[in-house]
């Protein structure tokens, strides 16, 4: 199920693959895509689990639209 991760400063990343989200103890890597149609992202982030401010499911307009 896709889903969105809203950060500090009003960011947000789509994960749309469960693939392109690891959890480590205190962050996770998110990997972002340029591309919506591409099976592989193109650069990791690195955010802090204390700076996630909520996870929203994505409904299917919104799958498309990816930060």
């Amino acid at each position: 199920m896709p889903f969105r991760v809203h950060v500090t400063g009003d960011v947000h990343y789509d994960i749309t693959n469960p693939e392109f989200m690891v959890l480590g103890r205190s962050v996770a890597f998110i990997g972002v895509r340029r591309d919506p149609a591409s099976l592989y992202f193109d650069e990791p982030v690195m955010v802090a689990l204390r700076h996630i401010t909520r996870i929203e499911p994505l409904t299917g307009a919104e799958v498309g639209s990816s930060v």
